[in-house]
C-alpha cells in the first residue's frame, strides 16, 4: 500500500491506496487561512505539517495498517504559496498564499522596461500581485528584517517533503507555479532569481515527480505510524496530479476540475505559449508531455450563490428564455440581463451555467489549431448535475468522461508513489 496526501488551501486530505491504485480509506483535516490586511492572505507553514499528521491519525483510526505495508509516500499540493525560512529552517514569517495580492505594485515595477511577454515566455505566467517574485520584492521593502535572515525559500511541496525526510525537494509541476522556474529550460531561472535578490541555493532541488527525494526520518515515521526509511517521491501540483489520477493525461485530453474555481488542464505533446496569455503552459508529470491550464474563476462559488439566492437547486430541462448572465461576480462586474416579471429562477440558473460552459468552449476553441481536445474528463461537485454534463457535451461538442472516483489529486499522488523511479 501507499500513503498519499493532498495539501490544499483549506484542507489537507490523507489517502490509503493499494498497489492497484484502488482507494482503501481517506480522511481530512482543515488548513487555516489568515487575512492580515488588505490583499494579504496567509497560512502558518507548520500548520501544513500539523494538518497532514492529524489527517493521518484519523485515517489510521479508519484503517489500521501494518507499518511494513506502507511502501511509499506521494504528495499533491497547492502551488504558488511560499514561506521564507531562517538558516535554522524555522519560518521567518507567515506563508504567503497564492490568494495574496500584496505584490501588485512590485510586479509592475519589475515588469518596467521589459517586453510584455518577458515573464510569460519564461515561466508561463505574467507577473502579478500574487507572484512570489513580486511578493518577495514587497517583503524586501516592507519587512527588511526577513531577507537579512533568509536561509531559503520553501513552497508547500518541498516543506512537507522536508518534514518527512529532512531534505527540500520539489517537482517541475509545483516549481513552475512559483514564477521563479523556467519551463523552457526546466530549471530555476537565474535572471528572475537575481532580480528578486535570491540565489539558486535558496531554492529546493527539482526532481522528476516519481523520483525518490529521500526517506522518512525517525520523527515523521513515528507521526505517520510507518517504518523509518519509507521512500518519499517528489509528488506534484494538485491540478496535474488530478489530471493523472482521473486518467486525463494523454495527448488531446482535457481535465475539467469543478471546484471553487473550474480549472481546465489540457495535455499536449509540445510546449505552447498562447498569444492572449489566458492559458498557462507548463511541464507535465508525464515525460514528453506538457499542459495548458486555465481557470474559470470562482465558477463553483457563482453557482452556489445562485442556488442560495435564486433558490434553485437543479434545472431538469432547458427553459425557453432570453436571460443572459455575465459571470464576473468575483470582480464586481456580474450582470443578469433580459429579466422580466415573468422570469423564473430556473431560467437565471440555467443562463448562469450556460455562460460558464461557453467560457469553457472559448478556451477549448483557442487551442483547436494547435492541440485539439478530444475528451473532456470532468471531476468535482458539478458532475452530480446531469443537466450540466449534458449541456457541456452539447456546447463543447466533446466526448465527456466522468471517472468513478472522488479524489483525483490524491489518486494522482498515489500513482506517482506506486511508480517510484519508473
Amino acid at each position: 500500500m501507499v500513503l498519499s496526501f493532498d495539501s490544499g488551501t483549506t484542507n489537507t486530505k490523507a489517502f490509503l491506496y493499494n498497489n492497484k491504485a484502488e482507494l482503501i480509506a481517506s480522511s481530512s483535516h482543515p488548513t487555516n487561512i489568515y487575512y492580515r490586511g488588505a490583499g494579504m492572505v496567509e497560512q502558518e507553514a507548520e500548520n501544513w505539517w500539523e494538518a497532514l499528521c492529524r489527517a493521518t491519525e484519523r485515517l489510521y483510526k479508519i484503517y489500521q495498517w501494518d507499518k511494513k505495508d506502507i511502501e511509499a509516500i506521494g504528495i499533491s499540493s497547492q502551488g504558488g504559496t511560499f514561506v521564507p525560512l531562517k538558516k535554522d529552517l524555522s519560518p521567518l514569517m507567515p506563508a504567503v498564499t497564492w490568494l495574496d495580492n500584496r505584490g501588485e505594485s512590485a510586479a509592475k515595477t519589475m515588469s518596467e522596461g521589459k517586453k510584455s511577454d518577458y515573464f510569460y515566455n519564461k515561466t508561463g505566467h505574467d507577473l502579478k500581485g500574487w507572484s512570489p517574485p513580486a511578493v518577495w520584492k514587497w517583503i524586501q521593502v516592507e519587512e527588511p528584517s526577513v531577507p537579512k535572515n533568509l536561509g531559503r525559500i520553501s513552497f508547500v511541496a518541498d516543506y512537507l517533503n522536508y518534514k518527512l525526510t529532512g531534505s527540500f525537494f520539489i517537482d517541475p509541476t509545483s516549481a513552475q507555479m512559483s514564477c521563479f522556474y523556467n519551463i523552457v529550460l526546466n530549471t530555476w531561472d537565474k535572471d528572475i532569481l537575481e532580480m528578486s535578490g535570491i540565489s539558486g541555493e535558496h531554492m529546493p532541488v527539482v526532481l522528476k515527480s516519481n523520483s525518490c527525494g529521500g526517506c522518512t526520518n525517525r520523527i515523521s515515521s513515528a507521526h505517520l505510524n510507518i517504518l523509518q526509511g519509507t521512500p518519499v517521491v517528489a509528488g506534484g501540483h494538485d491540478q496535474y496530479c488530478a489530471c493523472l489520477g482521473a486518467g486525463a493525461h494523454h495527448k488531446s485530453d482535457c481535465l475539467l476540475s469543478c471546484g471553487t474555481a473550474w480549472v481546465l488542464l489540457i495535455t499536449t505533446d509540445e510546449l505552447f505559449f498562447m498569444p492572449d496569455k489566458e492559458l498557462t503552459p507548463g511541464r507535465h508529470l508525464i515525460d514528453n508531455h506538457f499542459g495548458l491550464m486555465a481557470s474559470i474563476g470562482n465558477a463553483g462559488i457563482i453557482l452556489e450563490w445562485m442556488r442560495n439566492n435564486i433558490k434553485v437547486q437543479q434545472v431538469e430541462q432547458e427553459p425557453k428564455s432570453d436571460v443572459v448572465v455575465i459571470p464576473e461576480f468575483s470582480r464586481g462586474k456580474g450582470e443578469i440581463k433580459n429579466i422580466s416579471l415573468s422570469t423564473k429562477g430556473s431560467e437565471i440558473y440555467y443562463a448562469t451555467k450556460e455562460s460558464l460552459v461557453l467560457k469553457i468552449k472559448q478556451r477549448l476553441d483557442e487551442v483547436e489549431n494547435k492541440s485539439p481536445v478530444n475528451r473532456l474528463v470532468m471531476v468535482g461537485g458539478a458532475v452530480k448535475e446531469q443537466f450540466l454534463v449534458g449541456m457541456m457535451e452539447k456546447i463543447t461538442e466533446k466526448q465527456i468522461v466522468l471517472p468513478d472516483l472522488k479524489e483525483a489529486s490524491g489518486r494522482g499522488a498515489a500513482l506517482l508513489a506506486l511508480n517510484i523511479g519508473k
